[in-house]
C-alpha cells in the first residue's frame, strides 16, 4: 500500500471537499477496491496500491465519467432554447469512456420525445412525473447522480442545497458545465488535451498550472467566484480547472438524499438529507439572523483510513441524532455531536452554509470546525429545556414581536452551541444566564397581552430544572455566590420562593405556572438597579410573613455567602448586572436538592474587605429563624419595621439606634458600651454614602456564620447594663 498525500484537497473550500471524495469514490470502484482514505493535518490521503504516477495515468487514461445530466432543469442541454454543444459533442465522439454518457442522452431524448416534452416542465407535477420516469427506466449509474440532486417525495420533490435545487443555481446549471468540462479536457475527441495533466496535477497535489479556463464556479468556491472586487481592479472573472469541477460533481454522488418514513403507515414522507439542517447564523459572527439562505451541511471528517463502503453508509445514515428527532439546525447540531448522537469514528465536522450573497447566486460559504472530541459532559442536560426552547423559538418567529426576544434567543443559542464545542463550566454558566434572560423577557410582558406577539402567551414559564444544572454551571466568584444565596431562598409557609418575587409565577403540582392577576401581589422585580430590587423583595417578603403570621423571617437559604461576599458587594466589588443574569438563570433550577458539599470548595482573598458595622448590628435582627437571636420570650427576634424605612430616607443612625434599641430589650448589648466614670461613648456605625445605597440589599442576602456578626457588634457576655 502507498501512502499518497492529496495536498490539493482540503476540507474548505466546499470544492476541494467534494473533490477528495469524487478521488477516493472513482479509484475504489474502477481502480482498486482496496484504496482506503482519511483527512490528516487538514488533507485529504489515500492508501492504495496505485502509486502517485499511476493514479495521475488512471485519471487521464481509464476514467470514466459518470452520466451526470439534470433533464428536468431549464438550461440541462435537452430542452428548446438550451446550450446543446457539449451535450451532441459527447453523442458524436467515440471515445469507449463516454459510452455510458452517451447511451444516458439518448435514452432521456427518447423519454422526452415520448412524452412531447420540448420546454422544460413549470408545472411541479409534471415534473414530479418526469422525475419518476427517470428514476424508473434509467440506468442505476445515472440514479446515483439523480439522487444526489433530487430527493423524490409522495407530494413533489426536495432539492438539497448542496446541489443548488436540482442541479443548478438560477441559470447556472452544473451539469451543461459539467459537460462543456469534459469536452474541453478532451474526452470527446479521444484525446486529452496537452493542458490535461498540468491541470490534473494541480487538481490532485496542488501543483502550480497555468491556463486555468474562464467560466463559472458557482456556489462551490466562493473565493474564484468572481465579481466585484474578487482580484485586483473592479472587477474579476471566474477562473476554473476543468478537472476539480469534474471531480467535485463526481464527489457529490456520494451525498445521496433519501427519504425516510415515519412508523405511522399513513404518515407524509420527509426527505431525509445527509448531515444538512436549516441555515443559522448561530456560531459565526459574520452572520446576522434572517440572511437568506438555503440551509447548511456539516461535512464529516475521520482521521482513520476508511473504506468507501463505510464511508458511503456513513453518509447514508449521515443523520444527527437528538433523542427520536433529526437535528434541525445548527444547535441541535452541535448538541447531536456532544451527546454522540452521530455516527462514531468521526473526528470533526467541517460547516457551510448556502448564503445568498452574489447578486441572486448563492455561496457556499464555510463557517468554520467542530470537533468531535468535545468536553461537554453535560450537554445531556440541555433535553431538559429541548420542548420549551422549540416552543420560543416559533414563539419569536411569529408576528409583531420586539427584536429584544430575537436578541434573547440568539443569545441563548450562542451560548448552547459554545458549550457543545469547547464544554466547561464557564460555558455552561453562559447557558443558565442566556435561559434565564428569555425567560425575564417571557415574563415582563406576560400581563400585557394582545399587544406582543401570541405565541410567547402561550408560553408557560421555563420548568424547573435538575440540580445537575448548579453542578454543570458553578463558578468561584462572588456574583455566583450571591446569586446562588438568593435563588435559593426558601418557600416558608405562605411565601413563596424568590422566583416568585422575579416574575408572576406560582407553583402548581405540575410545576410552575404564570400566576392569576389577583396573586400577583408577590412580584415585584422592575426594570430599575439591583440593589432597589433586593430592597423591594426584602420588604415584600417581611409584609408578606407579617400577614401570613411567621414567627421568623422568610429568609432562609440552603447556600449562605460569607461576610466577605457581602462586604465586596457593600463596597461596589462585584458586577450587579452579573448577579442579576445568575439570579435569574439559577432560580430556574431545583436547589432544594442540591446540597452545599457538591460544589467546589471557594477560594477567599487572602485580604478580604472588612465588613462594616453597621451592617452587622442591622444583620442580627435580618436572620432566617433557625439562626435568629431569641427574643425575650425565647422566640426568633424581628426586626421594627420601622428599620427599612429610616434606610429608604437614608437616616442610617435613626436605623442602628433603632435596632441597637431592640438588641437590648432582648438582652444584647452592642458594643463598645458604657465606659468607667458613668460616661458612655455612642458606637460608630458611619458608612459611605455609596455603601449605604446596598445596606437594604445586603440585608436580603442570607449570610453564614452569623456569630462572626455578633462578635463585632456585641458584648461576649450578651448581657444587659443597668
Amino acid at each position: 500500500m502507498n501512502t499518497i498525500r492529496l495536498t490539493g484537497c482540503r476540507p474548505e473550500p466546499l470544492l476541494s471537499y467534494l473533490k477528495a471524495l469524487g478521488i477516493f469514490r472513482l479509484v475504489a470502484e474502477q481502480a482498486d477496491k482496496t484504496v482506503r482514505a482519511a483527512w490528516q493535518d487538514d488533507v485529504f490521503v489515500l492508501h492504495t496500491t496505485l502509486s502517485e504516477e499511476e493514479l495521475l495515468t488512471f485519471f487521464a487514461e481509464r476514467y470514466t465519467p459518470t452520466p451526470i445530466v439534470a433533464p428536468w432543469a431549464g438550461g440541462s442541454g435537452f430542452f428548446s432554447g438550451d446550450n446543446v454543444k457539449a451535450v451532441n459533442e459527447i453523442v458524436k465522439s467515440n471515445n469507449s469512456r463516454l459510452a455510458l454518457y452517451r447511451q444516458v442522452i439518448g435514452q432521456v431524448r427518447a423519454i422526452l420525445k415520448e412524452l412531447g416534452q420540448t420546454d422544460k416542465p413549470e408545472d411541479k407535477d409534471v415534473k414530479s412525473n418526469l422525475l419518476r420516469v427517470y428514476q424508473r427506466e434509467l440506468p442505476d449509474e445515472f440514479l446515483k447522480w439523480m439522487d444526489s440532486a433530487v430527493v423524490l417525495q409522495n407530494e413533489g420533490q426536495k432539492f438539497p442545497p448542496l446541489l443548488g435545487t436540482g442541479g443548478n443555481d438560477g441559470r447556472l446549471d452544473f451539469t451543461q458545465n459539467l459537460m462543456q468540462r469534459l469536452v474541453e479536457l478532451g474526452f470527446a475527441n479521444n484525446e486529452l488535451v496537452a493542458e490535461s495533466m498540468d491541470w490534473l496535477k494541480n487538481a490532485l497535489y496542488g501543483t502550480p498550472a497555468s491556463g486555468l479556463l474562464k467560466s463559472a464556479i458557482g456556489q462551490f468556491d466562493p473565493g474564484r467566484a468572481g465579481g466585484p472586487n474578487a482580484t485586483q481592479g473592479m472587477d474579476g472573472d471566474s477562473r476554473v480547472n476543468p478537472w476539480e469541477f469534474v471531480l467535485m460533481l463526481e464527489g457529490s454522488l456520494l451525498m445521496a438524499g433519501s427519504v425516510t418514513r415515519r412508523l405511522d403507515a399513513n404518515a407524509w414522507d420527509k426527505a431525509s438529507i445527509p448531515f444538512t439542517v436549516n441555515a443559522s447564523a448561530v456560531g459565526n459572527g459574520s452572520l446576522t439572523a434572517g440572511e437568506n439562505a438555503r440551509g447548511e451541511i456539516w461535512l464529516p471528517l475521520w482521521n482513520n483510513p476508511t473504506r468507501l463502503n463505510e464511508l458511503r453508509h456513513i453518509f447514508s445514515e449521515g443523520r444527527a441524532q437528538l433523542g427520536k428527532r433529526q437535528a434541525r439546525n445548527a444547535v441541535d447540531f452541535a448538541r447531536a455531536i456532544a451527546g454522540l448522537g452521530v455516527d462514531r469514528g468521526l473526528s470533526g465536522f467541517t460547516r457551510y452554509s448556502f448564503l445568498k450573497r452574489s447578486g441572486k447566486s448563492y455561496l457556499a460559504t464555510p463557517l468554520g470546525r467542530f470537533d468531535t472530541h468535545t468536553t461537554a459532559t453535560h450537554a445531556n442536560l440541555l433535553d431538559e429545556i429541548e420542548d420549551w426552547l422549540d416552543k420560543f423559538r416559533r414563539a419569536c418567529g411569529g408576528e409583531n414581536v420586539p427584536g429584544r426576544f430575537g436578541v434573547a434567543l440568539r443569545r441563548l443559542e450562542e451560548s448552547i452551541f459554545e458549550y457543545c464545542r469547547f464544554g466547561s463550566a464557564t460555558r455552561f454558566g453562559e447557558v443558565v444566564r442566556a435561559l434565564g434572560g428569555c425567560e425575564r423577557e417571557v415574563s415582563f410582558i406576560h400581563d400585557k397581552p394582545g399587544v406582543i406577539g401570541k405565541g410567547l402567551f402561550t408560553l408557560r414559564p421555563i420548568p424547573l430544572l435538575s440540580a445537575d444544572w448548579l453542578l454543570a454551571a458553578q463558578e468561584n466568584s462572588p456574583e455566583f455566590r450571591l446569586a446562588l444565596s438568593l435563588a435559593a431562598l426558601r418557600e416558608t409557609g405562605a411565601v413563596g420562593a424568590l422566583r416568585c418575587n422575579l416574575e408572576v409565577v406560582t407553583r402548581t403540582k405540575w410545576g410552575w405556572d404564570w400566576a392569576e392577576p389577583q396573586d400577583r401581589y408577590a412580584t415585584v422585580w422592575s426594570a430599575t438597579n439591583l440593589s432597589r430590587n433586593l430592597q423591594a423583595v426584602l420588604e415584600r417578603r417581611m409584609v408578606d410573613a407579617t400577614r401570613a403570621g411567621l414567627d421568623g423571617l422568610p429568609l432562609e437559604s440552603r447556600f449562605p455567602v460569607s461576610a466577605e461576599d457581602v462586604a465586596a458587594f457593600l463596597a461596589h466589588q462585584t458586577d450587579d448586572d452579573r448577579i442579576e443574569e445568575w439570579l435569574w438563570g439559577l432560580t430556574l433550577i431545583d436547589l432544594a436538592r442540591a446540597s452545599p458539599k457538591d460544589l467546589a470548595p471557594v477560594a477567599m482573598n487572602e485580604l478580604p474587605l472588612p465588613l462594616p458595622r453597621a451592617y452587622a448590628l442591622l444583620k442580627l435582627l435580618f436572620l432566617p429563624h433557625y439562626s435568629a437571636l431569641p427574643a425575650e420570650n425565647n422566640r426568633p427576634m424581628r426586626p421594627e419595621p420601622a428599620i427599612l424605612s429610616h434606610l429608604r430616607a437614608q437616616r442610617l443612625p435613626d436605623a442602628c439606634q433603632l435596632a441597637a434599641r431592640r438588641l437590648r430589650a432582648s438582652g444584647y448589648v452592642s458594643l463598645p458600651g458604657p465606659v468607667s466614670g458613668g460616661r458612655v461613648r455612642a458606637p460608630d456605625y458611619s458608612m459611605p454614602k455609596p455603601m449605604l445605597s446596598r445596606l437594604s440589599a445586603a440585608l436580603l442576602i442570607p449570610v453564614s456564620k452569623p456569630e462572626r456578626l455578633q462578635a463585632l457588634v456585641l458584648r461576649p457576655d450578651h448581657s444587659t447594663q443597668n
